[in-house]
């Protein structure tokens, strides 16, 4: 007996299954954690069988980890070195793919892509492949010999080149990552959709007004990866400028490798700052709302270099400082205006450079109504332009059309 129309409208996806491939752990405390949960919750919600392959959590995963609706199903790769687990993970891949014979492959990287393409190839399916950063520009930032390593940067050039080349249909999160991707072999009749990401308004909220302790220090925070490229060092030397003016407190929320944290810890007491900076770590979602939400300013001070500046990116956190109606300091890239618009949703800084940064810092940390009315610019434009449910119905349309639903 066939669904009621109501019911097929509102599960317009039902009867498709879909493997959604990504080489990395999950649950995880990264920008990447959450969009993952979005991009599944949305297909399953539509109705589709919805199967995660990924790595295993680094954490024990708890019950329910995975989002409503949707199939966890880690690969677990035991290789200690990042090209010999990728290649054991795309292996181990392409034999899921053929025990669950999905519709459609949906992937996230290029080792998983090869196996995805070639299952989409055997079985005549869609390959959607949903780029937010390529290992070529990646890897060199985590691994620094990988920049160094001529030939293999090669094979990885082609690698992306392939993946490119053969995917029905491109996902990125930037109009400045689509454009770097056809410089890389994206090809002008591949069909191509940019899905920014989002926050969720009813998370993020401002704080209820409080009457601040006397003497206390206003709060900037950053929220993310504390890796180099986001331009953490900078803040830190910015931080020892802003406090030879006047009193502040740096929080810095997000997870880091063991030698970035020793890094930071260091520049923090050669700095003499050590006393003005708490490092948390990262934050569980209620405690990283709250933390948010009661900064005085937050900032995203990204480095202006190939990663950033050239690939492009698009910081979940951007969105969560705006949803939390916060005064936002960050860095005048291309890929940032897209979210931001000086002086009305956040203020652009040139570069990170410590000077540009402090002065800025101090001008917003001495001017509340000015806080106020960007936070409250920031929020608005969350409001109608930026929550999960509105990008979540672009993938679900894009579904929609490729597979005729």
């Amino acid at each position: 007996m066939p669904a009621p129309a109501l019911a097929l409208a509102a599960r317009p996806l039902a009867g498709l299954r879909v493997a959604y491939l990504a080489f990395e752990s999950f649950p995880n405390a990264k920008g990447s954690g959450t969009r993952i949960t979005a991009m599944t919750s949305a297909l399953a919600g539509a109705g589709a069988e919805l199967h995660l392959v990924t790595l295993p959590s680094r954490r024990a995963t708890p019950p329910g980890a995975a989002p409503e609706g949707v199939t966890l199903r880690p690969l677990h790769v035991l290789h200690d070195n990042f090209l010999a687990r990728a290649l054991a993970f795309q292996r181990a891949a392409a034999r899921a793919l053929m025990a669950l014979r999905p519709d459609v492959v949906h992937f996230r990287g290029v080792f998983e892509g090869a196996a995805a393409l070639s299952y989409a190839r055997a079985r005549g399916v869609p390959a959607i492949f949903e780029v937010n950063g390529l290992p070529s520009v990646e890897l060199q930032y985590h691994h620094p010999a990988v920049g160094e390593a001529l030939e293999l940067q090669a094979r990885l050039r082609e690698q992306e080149r392939r993946c490119l080349a053969a995917a029905t249909r491109v996902i990125t999160q930037s109009e400045t990552t689509l454009e770097f991707l056809r410089g890389r072999g994206l090809p002008l009749a591949t069909p191509a959709t940019v899905i920014r990401n989002a926050a969720d308004p009813e998370r993020f909220r401002p704080a209820c007004p409080e009457i601040p302790a006397r003497g206390s220090a206003p709060e900037v925070l950053y929220v993310g990866t504390v890796a180099p490229w986001q331009g953490v060092a900078e803040l830190l030397m910015a931080t020892r400028r802003c406090l030879r003016e006047r009193p502040m407190r740096l929080t810095i929320a997000g997870p880091a490798r063991r030698r970035w944290q020793r890094q930071l810890a260091r520049a923090c007491r050669r700095l003499k700052i050590t006393d003005a900076v708490e490092l948390t770590g990262p934050l569980g979602r209620r405690a990283l709302a709250d933390r948010i939400a009661r900064a005085t300013v937050c900032a995203a001070p990204l480095r202006r270099d190939v990663r950033n500046k050239h690939q492009g990116c698009c910081p979940i956190k951007l969105y969560e400082y705006m949803a939390a109606s916060r005064a936002i300091v960050a860095t005048d890239l291309p890929c940032v205006r897209e979210i931001l618009r000086h002086d009305q949703t956040g203020v652009l800084t040139p570069s990170p450079r410590p000077k540009l940064l402090a002065e800025t810092l101090l001008e917003l940390l001495d001017a509340p109504a000015r806080r106020a009315a960007l936070g409250e610019a920031a929020r608005a434009e969350v409001l109608a332009h930026a929550t999960w449910p509105k990008r979540q119905e672009q993938l679900v349309a894009l579904y929609r059309e490729l597979t005729g639903a």
